[in-house]
């Protein structure tokens, strides 16, 4: 073959690949744009997909904060409404738990100098949790403990809930330590006294015996005076336990008393009886003047005659001064209180002025008291015993 021969095969051969390429690239090529087609696709998606978890991670840091942020302003509002309680601070916890503007006639605590005998912290602490914050971050749950400095009875856990009307309102109380208290008084009480004030007043003669009387009062914990007065001088009431009775200084025999209302959950009235009354020196005070009376009568120096029995009259020898008291108390006079106003005469000795032996009595004595609670005597009836 010669040289011309073989320049025409070549040529030839280099025009039909020509041809056949035009028409149908090589698969190398092909194979070659579809991969790097795959890698531009997966490079997009690759990255869309940390753009995604980028700004999730972002949202949820965010997110984070946000409750973070709400959780210890409503804690700081917490802490500080427990240290206001602790402290006796009643504008305070009453600004936060809304108290401060209630009309409730219950409510009376202004000035916790004034109002507080002991504040709740000199017996007691508060303990409070790490808090949980709802989904919208408008309220916030903690489990609060209280515990008594002197070891008296057990820890109470209570649930204390601060809440805000959006995100950017500040934080309330909603759960006020505020508790309904309700204290009774025993049969006999005229006026009860809320630290050095008369808050209430009574009729003692309504419901006698069994009636017992009573305020409502709402209070934060701590440690208050609760008084009570009697009708007369000579009706006693008590504190229970006596340990902790004292006196107002006020003339009048005030008796006051110290209630401890504790950190309590629920909303049910923490009750208290702090005093019990007694009449046993009220009877024999009385007994003894209706022998002053009659002795009155006997001797002529009585103010109203009416009161005179008919054995008082002309049937006795003149009373030397000196034997006024010996006389009032001859009589072994006995009565039983009926009611504030009235007695029975269960037992009077005196001479029957028709026989002019002894002869026992029976009958009613009725009473007043003045401003000062001091008795008179009103009226006498007696009847012979048979």
């Amino acid at each position: 073959m010669n040289g011309r021969t073989l320049y025409h095969r070549l040529y030839a051969r280099w025009v039909r690949a020509r041809l056949r390429w035009s028409v149908s690239p090589p698969v190398f090529f092909a194979r070659k744009r579809y991969w790097l087609t795959s890698v531009a696709v997966l490079v997009l998606i690759v990255g869309a997909v940390a753009s995604v978890l980028a700004w999730r991670s972002h949202v949820e840091r965010v997110e984070r904060e946000l409750d973070a942020q709400a959780l210890a302003g409503a804690t700081s509002v917490v802490n500080a409404y427990c240290d206001a309680i602790l402290k006796g601070n009643v504008g305070e916890a009453a600004a936060l738990d809304g108290l401060a503007d209630s009309t409730d006639p219950e409510w009376m605590l202004t000035d916790a100098g004034e109002d507080f005998r002991v504040p709740a912290g000199i017996h007691m602490s508060l303990t409070v949790s790490e808090g949980t914050l709802s989904a919208d971050r408008l309220t916030a749950t903690f489990n609060v403990t209280s515990t008594d400095r002197f070891r008296r009875g057990t820890p109470e856990h209570i649930e204390m809930v601060a809440r805000r009307d959006s995100v950017d309102a500040p934080w309330t109380i909603a759960t006020s330590l505020a508790r309904r208290v309700v204290v009774t008084f025993p049969a006999g009480t005229s006026a009860a006294f809320f630290n050095d004030e008369a808050i209430a007043t009574f009729d003692p003669s309504e419901g006698w015996p069994e009636a017992v009387h009573s305020v409502s009062l709402t209070l934060y914990p701590g440690l208050y005076q609760i008084g009570a007065r009697s009708f007369s001088i000579d009706m006693t009431i008590v504190a229970v336990p006596e340990s902790s009775q004292f006196r107002y200084d006020d003339g009048y025999k005030t008796v006051g008393s110290l209630i401890r209302v504790p950190v309590a959950d629920g909303d049910e009235a923490v009750a208290f009886s702090p005093f019990s009354s007694d009449g046993a020196l009220l009877e024999r005070e009385t007994a003894l003047n209706v022998g002053a009376v009659l002795v009155s009568c006997i001797i002529g120096e009585t103010e109203d005659s009416n009161l005179c029995p008919d054995f008082t009259k002309g049937v006795y020898d003149p009373v030397p001064r000196n034997r006024f008291d010996s006389m009032r108390l001859a009589f072994n006079i006995a009565v039983t209180l009926d009611s504030p106003t009235s007695f029975s005469v269960t037992s009077l000795e005196a001479r029957d002025p028709a026989t002019g032996n002894t002869q026992d009595y029976t009958g009613t004595v009725t009473v007043t008291y003045d401003d000062e609670r001091h008795q008179t005597i009103t009226g006498i009836t007696l009847t012979a015993r048979e």
